[in-house]
């Protein structure tokens, strides 16, 4: 008879819970959360709104690249005391290099013969094994997993300036670029416009 009171009062403890307004609100957001759930996972990946992998940005190519960085540069230098009109020319030493996640495998074979107590030979056999991370690009397309993209290395950066006949507009000019960029000197030249 216990047993029968307990349930009883069981079932109306949980009748008075769902009869209250703020119980009924959490309970039907919990069933849409879960149906949204549900839904996510038989819709095709092409409703997916995320990016795949966020580090990596949109490509561009080294010619875009020397571009961006000309434009750039020339709004800085053309803002500095003393310049006046100048044009900027970006030279690159090579293109985006892009680098690929990889999955490494090593195995390590040591041999040792023994003589006694002493070791009379030993060996070490080094097997490293390196594959590319393959991934899923959509529409059965596998495409290796790009980990981040380097921009190209510049190899050196002309400015042709009004102002460049005053050596301090040219000491001025040189280190904005050697500091924006992080090159070293040698690899700027500023020069009166004609």
């Amino acid at each position: 008879m216990d047993a029968k009171k307990r349930l009883t009062e069981s079932k109306r403890s949980l009748l008075a819970l769902f009869k209250t307004r703020r119980t009924n609100i959490i309970l039907c957001l919990g069933i849409g959360g879960i149906i949204l759930i549900m839904l996510s996972v038989l819709l095709p990946s092409g409703f997916a709104t995320t990016k795949k992998n966020p580090d990596v940005g949109v490509s561009v190519t080294s010619e875009e690249y020397a571009s961006q960085m000309e434009d750039k540069l020339t709004g800085i230098i053309g803002k500095i005391e003393g310049v006046g009109k100048c044009e900027v020319m970006v030279t690159l030493e090579s293109g985006v290099e892009y680098i690929y996640a990889v999955e490494e495998t090593m195995n390590i074979n040591e041999t040792n013969n023994f003589e006694g107590e002493e070791v009379k030979k030993q060996s070490q056999q080094n097997n490293i094994q390196q594959k590319y991370i393959v991934v899923d690009a959509g529409s059965g397309k596998k495409e290796a997993l790009l980990k981040t993209e380097k921009p190209p290395a510049i190899q050196g950066v002309v400015v042709v300036c009004e102002g460049a006949g005053s050596a301090v507009v040219q000491e001025r000019v040189t280190q904005a670029i050697t500091t924006a960029l992080g090159i070293s000197y040698g690899k700027v030249c500023v020069t009166k416009i004609s």
